[in-house]
């Protein structure tokens, strides 16, 4: 019996895929933007994406700072999420289909991944604890997102406005890349 609250179990499968690429797509980010690597937490995520992406890596090399590998297996776990929701809920879909829908929903998880990384360092630094090892870490992830918005936006009356500049573009990204890929 579905009611209009969706179905627990295509949520709870598009929570471990999104969680698992997540990860994947924070590793990516993390050696494209020389992250800290001897922060606890990047070492946390390394030790947690090693085992797959070592294997990985034999077959899809890394193009200077690019870690492909890491990239090719987020998107693949985004395309199994699509397929594995479409089937739970018995939508037949075409090659076309989960490839717009895969483009789609990694689009959605990179950006939630800023989103929530950007979020999370605003809170911390009103909360005035930015020397732990978690806001390094998310200062890691964010800060060559929002320098660029910050150079342009500089902080007015001692209050830093990027953050929330770089909020709203990602949300107004998502609704225009939303309607164009399925629209």
């Amino acid at each position: 019996m579905s009611g209009s609250f969706g179905d627990p179990s295509v949520f709870l499968v598009r929570v471990l895929f999104e969680l698992v690429a997540f990860v994947a797509f924070a590793r990516y980010f993390l050696q494209l933007f020389r992250a800290n690597f001897y922060n606890p937490v990047t070492q946390a995520i390394v030790k947690i994406t090693d085992p797959v992406l070592n294997p990985l890596r034999t077959v899809i090399k890394p193009v200077g700072r690019h870690d492909l590998a890491a990239l090719v297996f987020g998107v693949v776990m985004v395309a199994l999420m699509v397929w594995a929701i479409t089937a739970m809920q018995g939508v037949g879909m075409t090659g076309t289909g989960v490839f717009i829908g895969t483009v789609y929903f990694t689009f959605l998880t990179v950006t939630n991944l800023f989103f929530w990384t950007v979020l999370l360092r605003a809170v911390a630094s009103w909360l005035g604890n930015d020397r732990s090892p978690g806001v390094a870490f998310l200062a890691d992830l964010t800060d060559p997102v929002v320098d660029p918005i910050r150079r342009v936006l500089p902080p007015i009356g001692g209050i830093d406005l990027s953050p929330l500049a770089v909020l709203l573009i990602i949300q107004v990204a998502q609704m225009v890349v939303g309607n164009l890929l399925m629209g």
